[in-house]
C-alpha cells in the first residue's frame, strides 16, 4: 500500500481556486444586485441580443421624438402667444378706425395709429424661441421682417417712389391736396397694393421662407410645425398700416384720407380672419403632438417592460447569491488560515 503525504500547505493551497472562483462570483452577483441587470447580457441573452437591440432602438427612437416634441411645441406656444398679440393689436387698430372721424387733427391721429401698429408687427414678426424665428419658415436664422423706420429702408423708399410716380407729387406737398379720393383709392388698389405682393414684398419686406418648418412627430408621421412672415396676414396689416403711416396726417384732403382708413379698415378686417386661420392650423398641430406623445409614452412603457424582462435580474435571487458566496467565502477564508495554523511542531516534544 502506497502512502501519500499531504502536508498542510498544500491543503491550504488547494482553497486559492475555490477562493478566487468564488470572489469571481461573488463580483459579479454584487454588480447584478447594484443595476438590477445582468453583468454580460450577451452572455445571458444569447440569440436574443438582436431582439433586445432592437427594442431599445425603438425605445431610443420614441424617446428622442418625445424630447423633440417638447422643443417644438414650446415653439408653437410662442408661436400662438405671439399671433394672439398681433391680432390684438390689429384688432385694437380696428376699432379706432371704425370710431375714426375727420376733422382738425384726425390725420395725425391715424398716422400715429398706423406708426404704433406698423413697429408692433415688425417686433412681433421678429420673435425668436430656441434661438430661432419663428416666422421665418424654413429660414428661422435671420429676421423675417425688416425694420421699414430704419434709415434707408427700402419698403419705404419704394412707397415714396410710387406716390411720386403716380402723383407726380409728395403726400405732404401742398399740391397733394388736389388728388381726388376716386384717384387715391385706384392708387391703393393697385400701385400700393403691389408693393406688398409677389417679389416686391420677399425684397423689399420679408426674408422669411415661405416654406414652414416641418418635424416628424412620431414614427412616420409629420406636420407643420410653424408660420411664416411671407402669409397673407401679414401683407396686408403691413400694407394697412404703412398707409395709415405714410398718407395720414399729411396734405390730402379728407375726402382722400378717408379713402386711405377705409382701405386700412377693410385690410385688417381680412388680415384677422386671415391669422384666426393659421392660429387654428397650429392649434391641430399642437393637438397632434400632444396625441402623439401620449401614443409613445404607451409604446415607450411597454417597451421598457419587454426589455425589463430581458435585461433585469430577479433581485431576491440574486440576494440569496450574494449572501451564500458571501457565506462561503467566509467559510474558505476561516479553512484557510486554521491549515495555516496547523503544525507538526506543536505536536513534538520540547
Amino acid at each position: 500500500m502506497t502512502v501519500n503525504n499531504i502536508s498542510t500547505q498544500y491543503l491550504a493551497s488547494s482553497l486559492t481556486l475555490a477562493v478566487t472562483q468564488t470572489q469571481a462570483q461573488l463580483a459579479i452577483a454584487n454588480q447584478e444586485s447594484s443595476t438590477g441587470q445582468y453583468a454580460d447580457l450577451g452572455l445571458q441573452l444569447g440569440e436574443q441580443s438582436g431582439y433586445e437591440l432592437s427594442l431599445k432602438n425603438q425605445y431610443n427612437l420614441l424617446q428622442a421624438l418625445t424630447g423633440s416634441n417638447n422643443i417644438v411645441s414650446t415653439n408653437l406656444s410662442t408661436t400662438q402667444s405671439t399671433l394672439d398679440a398681433i391680432r390684438a393689436s390689429a384688432q385694437s387698430a380696428l376699432t379706432s378706425l371704425t370710431q375714426w372721424t375727420t376733422g382738425t387733427g384726425a390725420g395725425g391721429t391715424l398716422q400715429s395709429l398706423g406708426v404704433s401698429s406698423l413697429q408692433t408687427l415688425i417686433s412681433a414678426a421678429n420673435t425668436t424661441s430656441s434661438g430661432q424665428y419663428i416666422f421665418g419658415g424654413i429660414n428661422s436664422s435671420a429676421p423675417p421682417m425688416a425694420d421699414y423706420f430704419a434709415s434707408g429702408s427700402p419698403a419705404k423708399a419704394a412707397i415714396d417712389s410710387a406716390f411720386q410716380s403716380a402723383f407726380g407729387t409728395t403726400p405732404t406737398s401742398p399740391s397733394a391736396s388736389s388728388i381726388t379720393a376716386s384717384q387715391m383709392q385706384s392708387f391703393l388698389d393697385n400701385q400700393f397694393a403691389g408693393l406688398f405682393q409677389g417679389s416686391s414684398w420677399t425684397t423689399d419686406w420679408s426674408s422669411a421662407s415661405s416654406t414652414n418648418i416641418s418635424s416628424e412627430i412620431a414614427p412616420g408621421e409629420t406636420v407643420d410645425v410653424g408660420a411664416n412672415a411671407n402669409q397673407t396676414g401679414f401683407q396686408q396689416l403691413a400694407q394697412a398700416y404703412a398707409m395709415l403711416t405714410e398718407f395720414s396726417g399729411t396734405s390730402l384732403n379728407q375726402a382722400a384720407q378717408q379713402a386711405v382708413a377705409s382701405t386700412a379698415s377693410s385690410l385688417i378686417t381680412s388680415a384677422l380672419s386671415s391669422l384666426t386661420e393659421t392660429e387654428a392650423t397650429l392649434g391641430e398641430a399642437q393637438s397632434r403632438i400632444t396625441d402623439a406623445n401620449n401614443s409613445m409614452s404607451s409604446q415607450m412603457t411597454i417597451l421598457q417592460t419587454q426589455i425589463g424582462n430581458l435585461d433585469d435580474v430577479n433581485s431576491y435571487q440574486v440576494a440569496t447569491e450574494v449572501n451564500s458566496l458571501t457565506t462561503q467565502l467566509q467559510t474558505a477564508y476561516q479553512l484557510t488560515a486554521q491549515l495555516q495554523q496547523l503544525s507538526l511542531a506543536k505536536y513534538l516534544p520540547a
